[in-house]
């Protein structure tokens, strides 16, 4: 089961890694991303544990999820918009 890790970004753009995991993640089957959904705006991330986040909108404040350890890029998982 996937673990995802909860960042939040705050309408002045700081990024903050919370303490909250989510395990596994419903499948959406009629959503564009499937699982990810509405998950689908990817930033790299500098100084945390993982390299990535999933951003619920691309711009403003917004919550987001990392897979715990990502390491690599999750735009070979996510099909182009």
């Amino acid at each position: 089961m996937s673990q995802y890790a909860v960042y939040i970004r705050t309408k002045e753009g700081a990024i903050e890694r919370t303490q909250n995991v989510i395990c596994g993640f419903p499948h959406i089957s009629q959503a564009q991303y499937g699982s990810l959904a509405p998950y689908v705006h990817e930033e790299p991330l500098k100084g945390f544990p993982e390299s990535v986040v999933l951003w619920a909108r691309s711009i403003g404040p917004t919550v987001g999820i990392a897979p715990l350890g990502a390491r690599a890029n999750l735009g070979d998982h996510i099909p182009a918009a």
